[in-house]
């Protein structure tokens, strides 16, 4: 994967705040589904640094990973929310100053089972959110949340709430209360979605 900082195009949407910054990088070639737990923390590494470099004006990124847990940055000694996402043919990351983040990428065409669908749907949801939202979208809207909390999937998606707002536009409700936004969309066959809420909130 070797593309120059400067091919990289921040991906925009009314959604999402200014201060968010997402990028979609392709790999050069389908990577298999057992190559990606090898790949999944060097591209992603890769790629916020390069995000870093191009919109923060800084190549001082220090990113820390631990199994299970989100990824913490600092970028000269300010805190910076990472978050970085995969599938078989490119990583999507998002990087802020001013927002907690969690992002998520799936191929939009990839099936999700419907007793999958049931376990994802939290008790408040309505049905017709399910009826008129793709699946696979809704999985990345939940993954993303728990993304941006720090769980992942170790808390299922059962625990989260999500509601529609507008267009890609979405909320979502935790198991304790708090509250954020989730910005959703399309991205050459993709979905991505960006979820955020103040980072000292």
């Amino acid at each position: 994967m070797k593309t120059e900082k400067s091919s990289l195009q921040r991906l925009t949407e009314a959604c999402l705040p200014d201060s968010i910054f997402v990028c979609f990088e392709p790999f050069e070639t389908d990577i298999k589904k057992d190559e990606l737990d090898l790949l999944e923390s060097q591209s992603g590494r890769l790629l916020i640094k390069k995000m870093s470099d191009l919109f923060l004006e800084s190549d001082e990124i220090k990113i820390f990973t631990k199994k299970n847990e989100k990824p913490k940055a600092h970028c000269e000694g300010e805190e910076v929310s990472v978050s970085f996402s995969h599938t078989t043919d490119g990583v999507a990351g998002t990087v802020s100053k001013q927002f907690n983040v969690g992002c998520d990428i799936e191929h939009a065409n990839r099936n999700v089972h419907s007793k999958l669908v049931d376990r994802m749907k939290h008790e408040n949801e309505l049905e017709s959110f399910y009826e008129q939202t793709d699946a696979i979208r809704i999985w990345t809207l939940k993954e993303a949340a728990l993304k941006m909390i720090g769980t992942g999937l170790r808390k299922p998606m059962n625990s989260v709430w999500i509601s529609t707002k507008g267009e890609n536009r979405f909320a979502v409700q935790f198991d304790d209360g708090k509250k954020a936004k989730i910005c959703s969309f399309g991205h050459k066959d993709h979905w991505i979605s960006v979820c955020y809420q103040p980072l000292h909130a």
